[in-house]
């Protein structure tokens, strides 16, 4: 089952739409309730309706038994901003994840049965999100995520296909200063806390393509980062690019690890 949704958000000061897929009557036995959920969240220039189109996430929800939440990303890097009204990590955090619920009962409450996951940007915004609202999602899946948006919007990456402008980096994640001292912004120091604190990581399942020259260095270092945490992490990557036809050759991967298979 599919469909799309507006409904107001308190985060964002406006009504904005989501799309919702539920593995019930799509042709497969439908899969016992409540439903584990993955709050999906596109990339960079991405919109939630084309991810659902260009992937086969209907099918991999009716295969595997879980429901999907995909919200826009909007370009902002799933970032907060409450001097423009612009929340957009606390509406793809939590108050998306809480709505859905109520919209929604078939949707899991439990934190083991609640995931996040992304593309890029996407996945940039799964792995800061995930850290920051640990006590709601118990796995995290990163699709060829910009890591470190700190080397990802800069100078150095703009001549590099699919580069974000490097502007953006100031007024979305406060500049260096900032990011580099954020546990909320920046995954890998939101893991150093999470080891001084002694508190168990979420599980991780990452994926990059080796030909991946926006963020391909920048995922081997999270993923030495995680190591180095004794996060429990599914690592792949491969022949590939940034790119829709290597996100859909590990999809199903990335649902296995979910569904615990």
């Amino acid at each position: 089952m599919y469909m799309k949704v507006t409904a107001k958000s308190n985060a964002l000061q406006r009504a904005a739409d989501f799309h919702v897929i539920l593995p019930f009557h799509d042709g497969y036995p439908d899969a016992p309730r409540p439903y584990p959920t993955l709050v999906f969240l596109p990339g960079y220039s991405g919109s939630a309706e084309e991810i659902i189109f260009a992937l086969p996430l209907r099918q991999m929800s009716a295969l595997y038994g879980i429901g999907i939440i995909v919200p826009d990303g909007e370009n902002a890097f799933y970032t907060d901003h409450p001097e423009r009204a612009l929340c957009m990590g606390q509406y793809a955090g939590d108050e998306l994840l809480r709505n859905s619920r109520r919209l929604f009962p078939c949707l899991s409450a439990s934190r083991e049965q609640t995931f996040i996951g992304g593309i890029s940007m996407g996945g940039y915004g799964a792995a800061a999100l995930g850290l920051h609202y640990s006590e709601t999602f118990s796995k995290i899946v990163l699709f060829s995520p910009s890591a470190e948006p700190d080397r990802l919007l800069s100078a150095a990456k703009e001549d590099v296909p699919g580069a974000v402008p490097a502007s953006l980096f100031d007024t979305l994640l406060g500049g260096s200063r900032a990011y580099a001292g954020s546990p909320r912004l920046n995954p890998a120091k939101a893991v150093e806390q999470y080891v001084a604190e002694g508190k168990p990581l979420p599980e991780f399942w990452m994926c990059c393509g080796k030909q991946d020259q926006l963020v391909g260095d920048a995922c081997s270092r999270f993923r030495e980062t995680l190591l180095r945490a004794g996060a429990r992490l599914s690592w792949e990557d491969g022949p590939g690019d940034h790119n829709l036809m290597y996100w859909d050759a590990h999809l199903e991967s990335a649902f296995r690890f979910l569904a615990g298979r």
